[in-house]
């Protein structure tokens, strides 16, 4: 049984001895400065009250590389081994969308590494949150097979029925999901306590460690705490706090603001004389009034964050104090400056009693007259503007403000080493400051965000029991992260916004071109399709673009190996196409070729023909010739024969014409 009265004791004791009180007046200053309070104006009239804005000026110029370097893909879990690849890779998405999309990672972020470079020290708050949700919904026209399947539902509790015959059944329900998320938030230094002792900025070791907020009694009610605690409970303010708050005096009894604490404390709770760690919820701040709860828990919910970290210390260096001093010189030499510009344009006189027109004197307009009875009655008393010393002085205080925080308006350059034919120079001046922000923002990654990022894989292994869905390489898939086992090997790789992105750009846009060419070379042992993804999926990161896969396939993914497949499968078909068309074009000229040398056979035996018919023609002339000198004798003798013929057809006409005229004469 637990001694409530001791346990308060001890409590009070810690809180009185936490080290947040010298946090909060650090910050009440720090925010004097920050919004140029401070150095304070000068009580005598007419003295400038201007005031330098180093502090804030440094800390704006800071936040964009802090947080833009912060922001992206700055924490890798490295995998345990080869068949831990795909794993690791998981894990680091899911975590990621857990801090930054499942949460306002940036706001929290900002805020806490804002709070680390005005303060020295940033806390971030990681929990995980299964209060459960609950929404009003109105049904209207139902029927009674409807009503009971609402009333079956295990997430809606009905608060109201009404039945009407003409619209059917009305009802009020109240929608509760019961599926719990981790939860991120920045918690301001005024509302963290831990213990004098805490010598580092990791708050898992420190020995007490306390967080007090303002709740409203019906969200004290909603937790479960005890209804009577928190009805006698009173209004009531912080004991540290940090500008001005005004109880709302129109709230209801529900919206009771009440002062709640938890804090976090090795304890002995069991009686068996080994402390454990414990969770203490009561109500007030540095007394407790009521214990509300008490619970074991397995670790502290907190990470703290310096930009200048001091070693065994809780709390870091702050830009702040960095730069307090140059404040408070620039600003005295602005004033100084500003007065003596007064007092050049507004000289004091002296004038002589009665000579002159004290009224026209006081009014100082001009060309204003001021009458008086002699010229000598008005002089003017002697002083000097020293405008060129001091614009010095504020030069070199700009460059103490630069060397101590590494920033300018201007950019990391030295403006009188760029006018220096020294180059060499000119980037190891602009390489040191830059190495100086780099520093800041490698100690905000190491002591906030690789244990904010451990936290919350840590908080999805224990409490996330519900699968998620996840698209993981192009694939959708169930995960669920409470089958993840150890993963101890975290590593930060941080830059310093836009430069150092732009360097690691160009840095894979060279190696990209060393992949493409080794690539042409069919033997190379180096680089495949993967790496090339790899080179093109770090170029997408950087170029802050969104998914990779919006642009390139993952080989190793499913919708990789199918689209690989398909151009395989492609490249085969193409292949086979081109085969075919080889075959074609081979039997193609195979047929051609014989069509030549049936052609050539064909000239040759036309040749041959040539031949044979010149052959058969000079013999056909050597018969037509021998034939017809055969013809010309034969005509000749026909001829010789016809010449006898009409020789014996004469005689025989002659012989009848004379045997006729023979008988004519006989007859006669």
């Amino acid at each position: 049984m637990v001694d409530l009265e001791d346990l308060k004791g001890v409590i009070a004791s810690e809180m009185e001895n936490s080290v947040s009180d010298e946090l909060v007046s650090k910050k009440r200053i720090a925010l004097d400065y920050y919004e140029g309070r401070l150095p304070a104006k000068p009580d005598t009239a007419g003295r400038s009250g201007v005031v330098s804005t180093d502090v804030s000026d440094s800390i704006e110029w800071l936040l964009p590389s802090i947080i833009s370097s912060l922001t992206g893909r700055c924490v890798r879990f490295m995998p345990m081994s080869q068949m831990d690849e795909d794993q690791a890779q998981l894990e680091e998405e899911l975590t990621a969308f857990a801090f930054n999309e499942d949460n306002n990672g940036f706001l929290a972020m900002y805020e806490a590494v804002k709070d680390a470079l005005l303060v020295g020290v940033g806390i971030m708050k990681i929990w995980f949150d299964d209060t459960p949700e609950r929404s009003v919904e109105h049904y209207t026209g139902l029927d009674d097979n409807q009503l009971q399947a609402l009333l079956g539902d295990s997430q809606v509790e009905v608060t109201e029925i009404s039945r009407s015959e003409t619209e059917g059944i009305a009802v009020t329900a109240s929608r509760i999901i019961r599926q719990g998320r981790v939860r991120v938030e920045a918690v301001p230094c005024e509302e963290f306590r831990i213990s004098s002792d805490a010598s580092s900025l990791n708050v898992e070791e420190a020995r007490f460690v306390a967080h007090t907020t303002r709740r409203s009694a019906s969200d004290l009610l909603a937790d479960g705490y005890d209804p009577e605690a928190i009805e006698n409970a009173q209004d009531g303010y912080l004991d540290r706090e940090i500008g001005e708050y005004n109880m709302p005096s129109h709230l209801g009894d529900s919206e009771k603001q009440i002062v709640t604490t938890q804090a976090w404390m090795h304890y002995d709770i069991n009686d068996d004389g080994v402390s454990e760690l414990v969770c203490v919820t009561y109500l007030g701040e540095s007394n407790p009034t009521e214990v509300l709860d008490i619970q074991e828990v397995p670790c502290i919910p907190f990470v703290a964050m310096s930009a200048i970290p001091m070693p065994h210390q809780f709390r870091g260096v702050s830009i702040f104090e960095r730069l307090r001093e140059v404040q408070d010189v620039k600003t005295a030499i602005l004033r100084t400056t500003l007065d003596g510009m007064y007092y050049q344009n507004h000289k004091r006189v002296v004038a002589v009693e009665g000579q002159i027109n004290l009224d026209d004197l006081l009014v100082n307009r001009p060309g204003g007259i001021i009458r008086a009875k002699s010229p000598n009655a008005i002089q003017e008393l002697g002083g000097n503007f020293f405008s060129g010393e001091a614009m010095q002085l504020l030069t070199w205080a700009d460059s103490q403000k630069d060397s101590r925080v590494g920033v300018n308006p201007m950019g990391t350059g030295s403006n009188s080493l760029e006018s220096n034919d020294s180059s060499h120079g000119v980037e190891r001046i602009m390489s040191a400051r830059e190495m100086l922000v780099q520093m800041m923002v490698r100690a905000c990654g190491e002591t906030g965000l690789k244990p904010a990022y451990t936290m919350v894989r840590d908080l999805l292994v224990r409490y996330q029991t519900t699968p998620t869905s996840w698209k993981f390489r192009g694939a959708w898939q169930s995960v669920s992260p409470s089958t993840w086992g150890d993963r101890s090997r975290i590593r930060v790789s941080v830059g310093t916004g836009t430069t150092d992105d732009q360097m690691k750009m160009g840095a894979l846009q060279q190696v990209f071109g060393i992949q493409q060419q080794l690539m042409q070379d069919p033997m190379n042992p180096l680089v495949d399709y993967s790496k090339m993804y790899g080179a093109l999926n770090d170029m997408a990161k950087i170029a802050d673009l969104g998914e990779t896969d919006k642009f390139f396939f993952d080989p190793q993914s499913q919708e990789g190996q199918q689209f690989a497949q398909g151009k395989q499968q492609q490249a085969q078909q193409q292949s086979q196409e081109a085969q075919q068309q080889q075959m074609q074009q081979l039997e193609m000229q195979q047929a051609a070729l014989q069509s030549q040398m049936r052609i050539a056979e064909a000239e040759n035996i036309k040749a041959n023909a040539a031949m044979e018919n010149g052959r058969m023609k000079n013999e056909v002339e050597m018969i037509k010739s021998q034939s017809q000198q055969q013809i010309d004798a034969l005509e000749a003798q026909l001829k010789a024969l016809k010449d006898n013929n009409d020789q014996d057809l004469k005689r025989a006409e002659l012989q009848a014409k004379t045997a006729l005229e023979l008988t004519k004469i006989e007859v006669q």
